[in-house]
């Protein structure tokens, strides 16, 4: 299982929790307001008691009715391949993150913090639908996102504004400060030296928006080890594609202009489009039913070894490991 998801497990923990305040209490101040700013005359006192010290999600619980859309997209994102493969297994639906997506994406609809595209979110539904047709898609990692889903949220938001995930903030922005219970500010990519990649979206996680990094970028360069650095310069040496930065891959160790490899074109260990693996020197596509392989990566489905031996073959795996 991606590490992704095991974070979503912790992500609808929160969902069931007993809030002490409305959505209004919860809506992040202005980021020009000082923190130490007094409640007027007509605010209601603090509340004291032990509740403040319960764990609130940063998308507040309400008796508000999911939104048609969301409740739609997030039974295919969700929904669709927990059922499917409890069926092709021959098991009970497991735990499914549906029901806390749709809730999270309602709330950023209704705040018109986010826009969903309704024919944009049709197609990617029925693309979901057609990727878990069968059962060789079943394995370890489950079918891939279908290319259509990725990009379907859009942030509203301006810069400076309250958010509660970067995807609420308008291309380019970032939710600086942002978490599973904390509120943060649509601000531009932090500059080299910053601390990096310590916050978790949950919106972004539960829409499976994975490369919402390119809209949203957290450094004006890029983070590792935790750090803001900055691009390596065409030509300079690289390790991996991401130091090189936007329309550049990291070829054969120095940074180049490009897109990844394609199937059937030359690679290395760096660089293949996704869904693809770098084979012998050439990206490959996953592996169909019945084919050789000795690693699930291979193939659509799961690598079924028999005895002690790495050699197997393409199938439908039920188990994750």
């Amino acid at each position: 299982m991606k590490p992704a998801f095991l974070l979503l497990f912790v992500f609808g923990l929160f969902s069931g929790c007993t809030c002490g305040k409305d959505a209004g209490q919860n809506t992040a101040p202005s980021a020009s307001a000082p923190a130490s700013a007094a409640p007027s005359a007509s605010a209601p006192a603090a509340n004291t008691s032990s509740t403040d010290d319960e764990v609130r999600p940063v998308y507040p619980k309400t008796n508000d009715p999911p939104d048609p859309l969301a409740e739609k997209l997030c039974e295919a994102l969700h929904g669709v391949p927990t059922k499917r493969r409890a069926t092709c297994c021959g098991h009970a639906p497991g735990f499914s993150l549906a029901a806390e997506c749709t809730r999270t994406l309602s709330y950023a609809l209704r705040e018109k913090a986010v826009t969903v595209d309704a024919a944009a979110a049709d197609a990617c539904i029925a693309a979901i639908e057609k990727a878990h047709d069968g059962c060789d898609w079943v394995g370890p990692t489950g079918a891939p996102l279908p290319a259509v889903c990725d990009g379907l949220v859009r942030g509203a938001l301006a810069a400076d504004k309250p958010c509660r995930s970067s995807l609420e903030c308008s291309d380019g922005l970032r939710c600086l400060g942002v978490g599973p219970t904390d509120t943060g500010t649509c601000r531009k990519p932090l500059p080299t030296g910053y601390p990096c990649g310590v916050s978790v979206d949950t919106l972004a996680a539960l829409t499976r928006q994975d490369t919402f990094e390119a809209r949203h970028p957290e450094c004006s360069g890029y983070c590792a080890q935790r750090r803001c650095r900055d691009l390596v310069a065409e030509g300079g040496a690289c390790k991996i594609d991401v130091e090189c930065g936007a329309d550049k891959i990291c070829d054969e160790g120095k940074c180049r202009t490009g897109a990844p490899p394609r199937e059937g074109q030359r690679c290395n260990k760096h660089a293949c489009a996704p869904g693809l693996y770098c084979e012998a020197g050439t990206c490959i596509g996953p592996k169909e039913p019945g084919a050789p392989c000795d690693h699930d990566i291979e193939c659509r489905g799961g690598c079924l070894r028999r005895g002690a031996s790495n050699a197997g073959t393409c199938g439908m795996k039920c188990s994750m490991l």
